[in-house]
């Protein structure tokens, strides 16, 4: 259907009004380009451009629409950096042992429940993440001298 009207009601419309405009006495006007041969009679080059469109056509007709846009936000300024929690910046070895205070008398169950106390502060999970390397350094630590405990104390209790 074009506009409305089937494909064969729009042939027989053209065909009235160029039989219309024979009787009148008129010459049907021109067609705006050239005919090519070997095709149909319906198709024609358009030689008639008066300009090209713009290569921006789509962004020159969406410019067009706007106002002048408001000037950019001033861009918030970055809040200070968090200082680092001072129980995460103590990351070496000596730091993490006098922390964990491991001594000769502990069990498999007090290396555990001190395994867990201490990841409950400082796993990396559990810390922001500007100071998971941190909390990282110090549960691989923690966790080297844990199961370093209790080696210790499993070789103590297979020579007794």
């Amino acid at each position: 259907m074009l506009f409305g009207q089937s494909v064969f009601q729009s042939v027989v419309d053209r065909l009235k009004h160029e039989k219309e405009t024979e009787e009148e006495g008129a010459e049907p006007p021109p067609p705006a380009g050239h005919r090519i041969a070997g095709f149909s009679s319906g198709f024609v080059i358009d030689t008639h451009i008066e300009t090209p469109p713009p290569a921006n056509g789509n962004l020159d007709a969406y410019l067009a629409f706007l106002a002048d846009p408001a000037p950019p936000p001033e861009p918030e300024p970055e809040p200070e950096p968090e200082p680092t929690p001072a129980h995460l910046e103590k990351t070496s070895l000596a730091d993490v042992s006098a922390e964990l205070a491991i001594h000769d008398t502990d069990t498999a169950a007090t290396l555990a429940e001190k395994r867990r106390a201490f990841a409950r502060l400082n796993h990396p999970d559990r810390v922001k993440p500007q100071f998971r390397h941190n909390a990282t350094l110090r549960m691989t630590a923690a966790n080297l001298l844990i199961d370093q405990a209790i080696r210790m104390l499993r070789a103590r209790e297979h020579f007794r």
